[in-house]
């Protein structure tokens, strides 16, 4: 689903409300707080944060990433609950041992406890890399070292000349053993910086690398 800043507000009331119900936190605590929605972030699904400006003094804000177009309401309520008890502990004035410290603990595990079916808190959420088939025709070049391990690099298109002449220098010198001209239209690659001036990639094993050729589908269009 398409998040938007109405379908968390409607989101926050509702669930400030049912954990309320459940005699975990006084709804009366919590304060005034912006929600925003915003691009897909590389690190977190969500955040809270208080930022400062002299004319309106602490502005305390949750961001939702909006990961994926198809992400879940399930996906979205883990995301939102974890940073209502982040904004709960502030906002009560509470002390904690750290950020996910042993009140926040308590707070998730009380929470999942009271609602299994509907929650699955964590202390954080590592950002998954989608996977399927995508719109986006990815240029990939695939290099074994001399030293036998491999890269996988995507490529910016209009410099694809340019890294295959970088790959043939650096077989020349005896750096790398082999290199491909790959493609992929898989997701997984959406996420991943493309080369623009220097090349870089994901560090794979051999095997590694086939098993992510055969699950991303990528075909080749050149072997050197």
């Amino acid at each position: 689903m398409i998040i938007t800043v109405e379908y968390l507000e409607e989101r926050h009331r509702f669930w400030m409300a049912r954990i309320a119900e459940a005699g975990i936190w006084n709804a009366d605590n919590f304060d005034v707080v912006k929600l925003e929605v915003r691009p897909h972030s590389k690190t977190c699904r969500g955040k809270f944060y208080s930022t400062f400006r002299a004319s309106k003094g602490f502005v305390e804000r949750i961001v939702i990433y909006q990961q994926y177009p198809d992400i879940t309401v399930r996906e979205i309520d883990d995301t939102l609950v974890h940073e209502m008890i982040h904004q709960y502990i502030r906002q009560s004035m509470l002390r904690d041992t750290s950020t996910h410290g042993k009140l926040f603990r308590r707070f998730m595990k009380q929470i999942n406890k009271a609602f299994p079916e509907e929650l699955e808190i964590g202390i954080s959420y590592k950002v998954t890399p989608r996977k399927g088939e995508g719109l986006t025709m990815h240029k990939l070049l695939l290099l074994e070292s001399s030293k036998g391990y491999c890269f996988c690099c995507k490529l910016m298109p209009s410099k694809v000349d340019e890294f295959l002449a970088q790959a043939e220098r650096l077989k020349g010198s005896g750096t790398i053993r082999s290199y491909a001209l790959c493609e992929s239209r898989d997701q997984y690659f959406d996420e991943q910086r493309a080369c623009r001036t220097r090349l870089h990639g994901l560090r794979l094993t051999l095997p590694r690398l086939q098993a992510l050729c055969e699950e991303c589908n990528i075909r080749k269009v050149r072997i050197i």
